[in-house]
């Protein structure tokens, strides 16, 4: 897929990619050598161009400190996409990714200057992440446990990135537009930010229209908190008030007897339903432990989840060994990834953290029904 775009004083030619297809590659090398630009922009951040040149973070990574500042969750989606997008490239018998770095590496090898547009991987699924309301975010968390059971089908007509998101659109809108709209936005102002006369910009074929049509009309991207209800924040402070409450009224009610009773709905689902999980991630005992013990109480504060906890237990006393941090970015399958000390401690984050909202809310629910 190929547009031109006529900005009066100066020309863009946008290409859009597969990023696991050999055909793309091809088409890349015929549209540089026949443009001859005087710039090349490509859909990458430096951190991506760096991971296609063999190059890997994970080896440096405090998995630790990750799992404390809270980006525990952003790694796991990172991990999970980057297994999807390699078992297609694996199909076609191409690296993903291969059209942008080679669109990179002829560039370089006639001295075109190349411009990396796109915003960091890390910034956009932080951005993502934030703006997911309540219910995006668990049924999000529930779709990235692997069942080891689905193939997952997909065309491969466009960036595997943007087709799960324009797949789950309907349920994820805001998927569609942190992912879509705005790197659509923020590329097209990077690229027009520089001098050129005639550029050519490497893209997916999920970016092309939107990309062509903020370059026609010289749209600035502007980061604006993307509008959502607050149902998590009410949800975070509401579900202990009303446990809580709950207990209480059960103490005023029924007495000890009452208030027993009630513990035990809430301690035993809570405790059990997280220990699952984490023995389904295949930790250590020592992390079975923590999220059975933790997941009670963690419940009660919006401060801290059960995953959280279960998670930074499994990686401050089982860290992965410096082989497996540096295995990670060629991990191609979930199985491998659950051989994988960092796939373990990322399982236990998302199945600890799911099962223990499930408790949660079933508990609640439970507790409920006793009064009636």
């Amino acid at each position: 897929m190929q547009r031109e775009v006529d900005l009066g004083d100066r020309k863009v030619t946008v290409v859009g990619t597969k990023h696991v297809s050999s055909q793309s590659v091809e088409e890349v090398e015929k549209v540089i050598e026949e443009v001859k630009p005087d710039l090349v922009g490509v859909e990458l951040d430096e951190d991506r161009l760096n991971s296609l040149r063999g190059g890997s973070k994970w080896k440096e990574l405090d998995l630790v400190e990750a799992i404390r500042n809270g980006q525990g969750y952003l790694l796991a989606a990172n991990v999970f996409l980057m297994i999807y997008q390699k078992q297609l490239g694996l199909a076609e018998g191409v690296k993903p990714g291969a059209e942008l770095l080679n669109a990179v590496e002829i560039a370089e090898e006639n001295s075109i200057p190349v411009e990396l547009v796109d915003r960091n991987i890390n910034d956009t699924f932080r951005r993502a992440y934030d703006n997911l309301s309540f219910w995006e975010k668990l049924k999000l968390a529930a779709g990235l446990i692997p069942t080891g059971k689905e193939k997952v089908e997909i065309e491969l007509e466009e960036d595997i990135l943007d087709t799960l998101v324009k797949e789950l659109q309907e349920e994820f809108p805001t998927l569609g537009k942190v992912f879509l709209e705005e790197r659509n936005q923020y590329m097209a102002e990077k690229l027009l930010e520089k001098e050129f006369d005639h550029a050519v910009l490497i893209v997916g074929a999920a970016h092309v229209q939107g990309i062509v049509e903020d370059l026609e009309q010289e749209k600035n991207y502007k980061e604006k908190p993307i509008r959502k209800t607050n149902i998590l924040k009410y949800l975070h402070y509401g579900f202990p008030i009303l446990v809580i409450g709950l207990m209480g009224y059960g103490f005023m009610s029924g007495g000890m007897e009452q208030l027993i009773e009630l513990g035990i709905i809430w301690f035993g689902l809570n405790s059990v339903m997280a220990g699952l999980g984490a023995i389904i991630a295949r930790s250590h005992k020592k992390t079975w432990v923590a999220a059975t013990v933790s997941s009670p109480f963690t419940s009660l504060t919006p401060v801290i989840g059960a995953g959280i906890v279960a998670a930074y237990v499994e990686a401050r006393y089982h860290p992965p060994k410096i082989e497996e941090l540096e295995q990670v970015s060629e991990i191609t399958s979930f199985k491998d990834l659950r051989n994988n000390q960092v796939g373990i401690i990322l399982a236990t984050l998302v199945l600890v953290s799911v099962l223990g909202a499930a408790a949660t809310f079933i508990a609640a629910g439970l507790m409920s029904l006793t009064f009636l």
